[in-house]
């Protein structure tokens, strides 16, 4: 994942901080997911599939800011935004996934995308690099990429919403 090779080195080559502020904030960054997507039934109880759209919001929000972070302080909200994001985000899609895979492959489905976002964390990084070097970049091409799911959010959180007002 960017986040995990792309904040220390923008923290390095825009010296925004030390070393161990870096692992600090790395670490939290991973702890504040965790109560998140813990307290996911909780949110998704008040937003419904709201949710989707929001959590991919603060996702892409997180990413820009710490894109566009000039000091450490600002680099640990983005950190913070982007944590509750991935926390509220990616609970859902493993649900939407068990809602909209045939209920005799919900188990085939689910090895298929775990399969796939390993892959894809693992080839992200040699992707990222070779497009950009900076660390600065590859941040910002992680919230655009997040920018367009949020896009694709917000068309499948209409669409579903008309469809349930057309048969109401």
């Amino acid at each position: 994942m960017p986040m995990s090779f792309k904040i220390p080195a923008l923290v390095v080559q825009e010296k925004l901080g030390t070393v161990s502020e870096v692992s600090a904030l790395t670490g939290v960054l991973n702890l504040v997911g965790i109560p998140v997507g813990a307290s996911f039934g909780f949110f998704f109880k008040k937003l419904h599939d709201k949710i989707f759209p929001l959590g991919f919001a603060l996702v892409a929000i997180g990413f820009f800011i710490i894109a566009l972070a000039g000091n450490f302080i600002m680099l640990s909200i983005g950190c913070l935004i982007l944590g509750i994001g991935f926390g509220l985000g990616v609970p859902y899609m493993y649900n939407w996934l068990d809602w909209s895979a045939p209920a005799n492959s919900v188990n085939l489905a689910t090895t298929i995308v775990l399969v796939l976002v390993n892959v894809g964390c693992a080839i992200s990084p040699m992707i990222i690099n070779a497009v950009t070097p900076s660390a600065k970049m590859g941040l910002l091409i992680s919230a655009i990429f997040f920018a367009c799911f949020l896009v694709y959010a917000i068309i499948h959180y209409l669409r579903v919403h008309k469809k349930q007002s057309a048969t109401a």
